[in-house]
């Protein structure tokens, strides 16, 4: 059956998708989005995407008798084998309130869509398991975010559920109200036991990542990282992060700054070590604490290592020389 649809006025800036679910109840969202993937859908008579956002006064045909594409998002881990990413919500979930869930966030799973990453994202999964997170925020690809960790880095999230909360938890990030804490496997053994790394950050002119520029220098934006070496290991170092401030690729721009780099990262390598052979990046928000949107009380979230991690370091411990 061929639906048509005009947008109404009064309607927020709304992802097609989620307009959809809404005039038809009985379809579900993952649905619809299945079919507008397969060509199933047009915005004032041309072809329209999953996150294409509607506009009052746009005319929108369905076709609800179009067959779900059925694909599987396929990621290449860092060992070499193909991988498939089938990602459960609930699974990740840590505390869930009215105005908040906090998550632990999987390596591998995008935050929101980008140029590269149009589906299969963090935020897809927020909208499935709850609706109304769709229209929270203020930008509606980014709904309900209030900060973001990278795709291949894991752990802990606050994702905002109404927009009381993502106001109060927003001005939390940036008046820096709110507490994160890093645990990275770098490459070699860092300068000092505890250091400050206060590089610039800008991005690379001449690779698609960040670079660390020196304190003095005006290019980039100021960021600021303390870290603590908690344990060495045979030809690596496992390393807690406190981030002052919050730029893209903080750590692994800095670590790789000192010439220690996270294991597993892609992007940012340093020719004079040996590849240490990784499934993912060896990198976790392990600490997350911020002010209860409603409470204004003190909240703090841990976590434990993720496997990789513990693995690797026993791995590394094994392999150690032998003491004379």
């Amino acid at each position: 059956m061929i639906y048509k649809f005009t947008v109404p006025e009064n309607l927020p800036k709304t992802r097609l998708d989620v307009f959809l679910s809404e005039q038809l109840p009985e379809q579900t969202r993952s649905s619809i989005a299945g079919k507008l993937k397969n060509s199933a859908g047009t915005i004032n008579q041309k072809p329209a995407a999953v996150h294409t956002f509607v506009k009052p006064g746009d005319v929108i045909t369905f076709n609800s008798d179009q067959p779900k594409k059925t694909t599987t998002t396929k990621k290449m881990s860092h060992a070499g084998k193909v991988e498939r990413s089938g990602w459960n919500l609930k699974k990740m979930i840590v505390k869930e309130t009215d105005d908040y869930i906090v998550i632990n966030k999987p390596s591998g799973l995008i935050v929101h869509p980008d140029a590269n990453y149009t589906d299969n994202t963090l935020v897809d999964l927020l909208i499935d398991y709850c609706p109304k997170i769709a229209k929270i925020g203020e930008d509606p690809s980014r709904p309900g975010i209030v900060h973001r960790i990278d795709k291949d880095v894991s752990g802990l999230m606050v994702i905002a559920k109404n927009q009381t909360a993502f106001d109060a938890l927003k001005q939390q990030f940036k008046d820096r109200q709110t507490h994160k804490k890093y645990l990275a496997l770098a490459y070699g053994h860092l300068p000092q036991k505890e250091g400050e790394i206060k590089f610039r950050i800008a991005r690379s002119t001449s690779k698609a990542r960040m670079a660390a520029r020196p304190e003095h220098e005006e290019e980039g934006k100021a960021a600021w990282t303390h870290y603590k070496v908690i344990q060495k290991l045979n030809g690596a170092s496992l390393v807690e992060l406190d981030i002052i401030s919050g730029r893209t690729h903080q750590i692994r721009a800095h670590l790789n700054a000192l010439k220690n780099p996270v294991i597993g990262d892609p992007l940012y390598i340093q020719k004079q070590y040996k590849p240490i052979p990784t499934t993912r990046l060896m990198l976790q928000s392990t600490e997350l604490s911020f002010l209860d949107p409603n409470t204004q009380d003190r909240l703090v979230f841990n976590i434990p290592l993720a496997p990789a991690f513990q693995d690797l370091i026993d791995r590394l411990n094994r392999h150690a020389p032998s003491r004379p």
